[in-house]
């Protein structure tokens, strides 16, 4: 089932999420810069066709995904396996899709709570199916089990936040279907497209350190997996924190308060520095019984200690590149996190992970080590950038520009 995750992030969840954060900038910015509040449902709309287009692209590679397997030399079994549940869980793409689409629609008016309350009605729901369908000595269907409950739940999530948002001052927003959006999508692509290489090449990079560290035998990739879970685990509230800075950026930014904007800004990046400290105290005193917590085997608790060491050096600094390419979201500048991001990951990280690893036979840890340079190095660049070349006054004006340059002459 990992790989079908994996191809389901790399394809799907990963793209998509790059495609409707150029929302963070364009629909933020519109809702406090604009006199006509229906350009936000405007930008909305033109998020919705970004990522139904490709949705309709990659449906066909995920449904022959079985084949593309077997022609990378994929293990049969592996590749039917992982074909079948991708095949399963394509119906629940559309709708989970437009949960995230119409989630940062209603953030960009400063409905923040919207999409947590929605979650956590559906929650009690998707336990009960996971076990119905996946664990149930009855009824229980087993592995297909899971895409089917995926399915339902991105259901009722897409359900739950389309009926909260019509319920909503958020429809005050809404001008009706146009083919107006249509138009000079070229100026959307250009913030989401950057956004999408910012987040798959994340992505691309943990998977590649799965694959690095599976040469090093079963103890440390178990080691490895129980670390990237914790790291992932940590690192969550920072997301959550950057999710909320960016459309709150770009209101402030779109209100012409560039001042409250960096104010915002330095706020959120001590918030996220205070968790990752947090996160990384954690570790230190607890990472023994966290450990524990997912195995009893002394091996793999040996290797996964080694690397809890790395991981309390640079939790900090990614829960920062968290938050501050949010901020770069926010500003329109995802051109300027992606280049961040693919020298710091791709320029630094891999190939200092690879000597570490490799010529050094530092092996899984020296993986980490080269993961631990390349998260420092984007999180140095990020705040050198926002603090020293970002001019937060400008920004008012390129926002004016970008607003005009998007389709539209409403913008004030």
């Amino acid at each position: 089932m990992s790989l079908s995750v994996t191809c389901m992030m790399v394809f799907a969840t990963a793209p998509v999420f790059g495609l409707a954060s150029a929302m963070d900038t364009f629909c933020s910015t519109a809702f406090t810069a604009s006199s006509d509040k229906k350009l936000v449902g405007f930008h909305f709309q033109r998020g919705l066709i970004a990522v139904v287009t490709h949705l309709l692209l990659i449906a066909p590679i995920l449904w022959n995904a079985e084949y593309i397997l077997l022609a990378l030399n994929q293990d049969p079994d592996v590749a039917r396996l992982s074909g079948m549940y991708l095949r399963v869980q394509i119906p629940g793409i559309l709708p989970s899709s437009m949960f995230e689409v119409v989630r940062r629609y209603l953030q960009a008016q400063g409905i923040m709570r919207a999409g947590t309350i929605v979650i956590l009605c559906v929650a009690p729901f998707h336990w009960f199916n996971n076990f119905f369908f996946v664990r149930s000595p009855t009824y229980g269907i087993g592995f297909l089990g899971a895409p089917i409950v995926n399915n339902i739940t991105s259901t009722m999530l897409f359900t739950g936040i389309s009926i909260y948002t019509y319920n909503s001052r958020a429809m005050e927003t809404w001008g009706g279907w146009t083919a107006t959006a249509f138009r000079n999508m070229s100026s959307y692509y250009s913030l989401a497209i950057p956004s999408v290489v910012t987040t798959c090449s994340e992505w691309v990079v943990f998977e590649l350190l799965v694959i690095a560290t599976s040469y090093f035998g079963a103890n440390q990739l178990a080691g490895q997996a129980i670390l990237l879970n914790s790291v992932r685990i940590l690192t969550q509230l920072s997301i959550g924190l950057g999710l909320a800075t960016s459309p709150r950026v770009g209101n402030l930014i779109g209100a012409a308060k560039p001042r409250q904007a960096r104010i915002a800004m330095h706020m959120a990046m001590v918030a996220s520095a205070i968790i990752g400290s947090m996160g990384t105290l954690f570790l230190i005193f607890y990472g023994e019984w966290w450990t524990s917590v997912y195995t009893t085997d002394p091996d793999v608790a040996l290797e996964a200690a080694k690397l809890m060491r790395v991981a309390c050096v640079f939790i900090v600094s990614d829960g920062l590149n968290a938050v501050l390419g949010a901020i770069l979201r926010g500003l329109g500048r995802q051109r300027a996190s992606m280049n961040i991001f693919i020298f710091g990951f791709y320029i630094c990280a891999i190939p200092v992970a690879s000597f570490f690893g490799y010529a050094q036979h530092m092996e899984t840890v020296g993986l980490w080590w080269g993961l631990c340079v390349g998260v420092i190095t984007s999180c140095v660049i990020h705040i050198v950038y926002v603090l020293k070349v970002v001019d937060w006054n400008d920004e008012v004006r390129l926002c004016m520009l970008r607003l005009k340059g998007s389709g539209t002459t409403n913008s004030d």
